[in-house]
């Protein structure tokens, strides 16, 4: 069984569906308020798992009752959860508005993901040595991540980095990253250029950078795969969105347990499309990422 370690964020997230997106200054009355369990490495490491990864978490909650509900469901998803931290910190949230396409706004509070330090990587840097994929976002800090892919790189593991929520960050860490995930927003964030095609300047600027595979998603428009000798485009699957939330993570989530397989990467994106086409079709975070066997009933 392939292995896969997320080091990543955990949050609760409260999810309100209204007819439209508010207005600066404007109030509206929601439609379906929701709890759940949710943050973009959760969603990625549930997406990996019910596809049939064995899958590690390294992150940190708080010593609330978020963090025990967390903590409750990876055991429940049969996610490796020992470097979880307990810390004093409140567990980190997400506030997830939804209008009527499908279409979401999304706050999000740090809490204990920002507390995940190096030493608590380094601490359970045998897990990444166990692993074939290392995966990891912007909701927890730098040094952490830095840490993880460093410790990656030099036992010859496949980094995967999604720079969600959009922010830079250093070039020793691109360096360090097999396959950088941004969409359109953190493109541009990222790089400071829109995103036009697989030619442009920002996209060189990425390879020098040490990065080896590119893989822009655009929603509704698909995925661009780009690799220093090649460039295509992965359609998106057809469907009727009903909420986009989660829809990225299990992208990369999937991606990460294919990719941990040795699938081609253009192979691996095409099934990560699927699975995200599923995921939006449901309202719900990671209560709408499907099984394996789900998504045989798809094929």
């Amino acid at each position: 069984m392939t292995r896969i370690c997320i080091v990543g964020s955990l949050n609760t997230d409260t999810t309100m569906s209204l007819p439209e997106l508010p207005k600066i200054g404007e109030t509206l009355e929601g439609q379906k308020l929701s709890f759940s369990a949710g943050g973009k490495g959760f969603n990625q490491a549930i997406t990996a798992r019910r596809l049939g990864s064995d899958v590690a978490f390294i992150g940190a909650v708080g010593k609330d009752d978020g963090g025990a509900h967390l903590n409750q469901v990876l055991q429940d998803e049969k996610i490796d959860a020992r470097h979880v931290q307990i810390l004093d910190s409140p567990t980190g949230m997400a506030w997830i508005l939804i209008d009527a396409a499908g279409k979401n706004m999304i706050l999000t509070y740090g809490g204990a993901n920002l507390e995940l330090t190096a030493a608590h990587i380094k601490a359970a840097g045998h897990t990444i040595q166990e692993s074939d994929v290392v995966v990891s976002q912007f909701e927890v800090q730098e040094e952490a991540i830095l840490e993880a892919f460093r410790i990656a790189r030099r036992h010859g593991k496949i980094t995967i980095l999604n720079p969600a929520p959009a922010k830079t960050c250093s070039d020793e860490l691109l360096s360090l990253t097999d396959y950088f995930i941004p969409n359109e927003t953190e493109f541009e964030v990222m790089t400071g250029e829109i995103f036009r095609s697989a030619e442009q300047n920002a996209m060189r600027e990425l390879f020098q950078k040490g990065c080896q595979n590119v893989i822009v998603t655009c929603g509704a428009e698909g995925s661009v795969i780009v690799t220093k000798e090649h460039a295509w485009k992965v359609p998106a699957v057809k469907t009727t969105a009903v909420d986009s939330t989660a829809a990225g993570d299990s992208f990369i989530g999937t991606l990460a347990h294919f990719i941990a397989q040795k699938r081609s990467v253009e192979e691996a994106a095409q099934i990560a499309s699927k699975v995200a086409a599923r995921v939006v079709e449901k309202y719900g975070a990671y209560t709408s990422i499907p099984s394996s066997k789900e998504m045989e009933r798809y094929d």
